[in-house]
C-alpha cells in the first residue's frame, strides 16, 4: 500500500510540473490583457490561469494592458 502511495505522489508531482511548464510564449501574443491576450493567430485566448497572466506581466510589460479585452473605457487603444 505504501508503494502505491509513493508512486501515487510522484505521478501528481510530474503532473504539476507539467502543467507549470506550459506558459504562454511571448513571440506568440500580440498583445495581453488581465483576462487573456490576443494571439499572433488573431484569436483572443483565456489565461490558464492568474499565475500565467502575472508571470506573463512580470516578464513581458510592454505587451501587458492592465484591463480586460473588452472594456469599453479602452476600445482603440493598443
Amino acid at each position: 500500500m505504501r508503494k502505491i502511495s509513493i508512486a501515487a505522489g510522484i505521478i501528481a508531482a510530474g503532473l504539476s510540473l507539467a502543467s507549470a511548464a506550459v506558459a504562454v510564449e511571448a513571440s506568440q501574443v500580440t498583445v495581453a490583457y488581465a483576462d487573456g491576450y490576443t494571439g499572433t493567430d488573431g484569436q483572443f485566448h483565456a489565461w490558464e490561469s492568474r499565475a500565467d497572466a502575472m508571470e506573463f506581466r512580470a516578464k513581458n510589460a510592454d505587451k501587458y494592458r492592465a484591463w480586460r479585452h473588452d472594456d469599453v473605457r479602452h476600445k482603440g487603444d493598443k
